[in-house]
């Protein structure tokens, strides 16, 4: 059995990644959302403005961190795990800096007073409680997704790309070239009619 992971001369690990937590991230936004709303919470700024932030900035991130996480060497587990955990503490910062720049144009008379000391406070109390009430959780969950991508959905990926065809037989069927199989068929079988001289 060979040692050889392919995983790791996989290419475009950036754009793998980007598009996985991207899709993450929107799944994610919808169901803290929908938790939100269903408790009653008021929706801070139109959805789609909070699924497209939350999207970006994941895709972003997801292509910084990509090539770290999927080109680690096995035993990759720990490794993975912290790279997607770093990941999402570092993309927090940002995503509450958009936040609150979406959130000043829903809600602008909460940003009355034009002082950077107000608004470095306002910014420094948003993003302690989304640390303290999401990031945390987020973050662990961005781990695991880490893992996830880089030991299993990667390997999927491969096999998919890659599949070994098996040629059609020729014990009780004759594949021709020009026609099409009826469907789950691999070749056309032909009556004694149409079978060539």
């Amino acid at each position: 059995m060979s040692d050889r992971d392919d995983a790791l001369s996989i290419s475009n690990p950036r754009l793998i990644a980007a598009i996985y937590f991207g899709l993450l991230a929107v799944i994610a936004n919808i169901i803290i959302d929908s938790v939100l709303y269903a408790l009653g919470v008021e929706l801070l700024f139109p959805y789609y403005q909070a699924v497209l932030l939350a999207a970006v900035i994941a895709a972003v991130f997801g292509a910084l961190f990509g090539d770290k996480i999927i080109h680690s060497q096995k035993p990759y587990a720990k490794k993975v795990f912290w790279w997607g955990f770093l990941m999402a503490l570092v993309a927090l910062p940002f995503h509450t800096l958009f936040f609150l720049f979406f959130f000043q144009h829903t809600h602008p008379h909460l940003f009355g007073e034009t002082s950077v000391v107000y608004y470095i406070n306002m910014y420094a109390l948003v993003l302690f409680y989304s640390f303290i009430l999401f990031g945390i959780w987020l973050a662990l969950l961005a781990g695991f997704a880490a893992v996830y991508l880089r030991g299993h959905l990667i390997y999927h990926m491969m096999n998919a790309l890659y599949i070994k065809r098996k040629v059609p037989s020729n014990n009780d069927e004759t594949a021709v070239g020009t026609q099409t199989p009826q469907h789950g068929q691999s070749t056309i079988t032909m009556d004694e009619k149409s079978k060539p001289l």
